[in-house]
């Protein structure tokens, strides 16, 4: 028998081995599983804002080192989330401020007179913003000194 007729037979026999005894090439399927999450924040909030229609935004933000935001007020609690750095909650009424590390989250009250700030001489300060409000409402009210 020659090489080019012995070769189908050959590569017969193979496929043949291969699928009896269920040899695979393929690759393993990845190992599945559900990955628990971390609660960063779990509070109760009667202060949502009621409507048929609601927008939700969510924003990025960066306090340079030692920047400091305009006293401003929310019309709907914004929920706050410190990825790296830290940054200060200021309240103009003399209420205590509040530092909310990386790895923390705060929902900043509504209608109070606020300003964010960052402690940090060298580090900025990451955040990731969340408000729920009725279309059309300013995702923050400046508020003059």
């Amino acid at each position: 028998m020659k090489i080019k007729q012995l070769l189908p037979v050959v590569l017969l026999v193979v496929v043949l081995i291969v699928g009896y005894w269920g040899i695979s090439f393929a690759q393993a399927p990845a190992k599945q599983f559900t990955p628990e999450p971390t609660v960063v924040l779990n509070e109760k909030a009667s202060d949502l804002p009621k409507a048929a229609v609601l927008e939700s935004e969510m924003l990025t933000a960066t306090l340079a080192p030692g920047e400091v935001s305009i006293w401003h007020t929310h019309a709907s609690p914004v929920f706050a989330y410190t990825i790296s750095g830290e940054y200060i909650v200021d309240f103009k009424s003399g209420q205590p401020s509040i530092t909310i590390p990386a790895g923390k989250a705060i929902k900043e009250p509504i209608n109070a007179v606020v300003r964010a700030r960052n402690p940090s001489s060298t580090v900025p300060a990451q955040l990731v913003l969340f408000q729920i409000r009725k279309p059309g409402t300013a995702f923050l009210d400046p508020v003059s000194k």
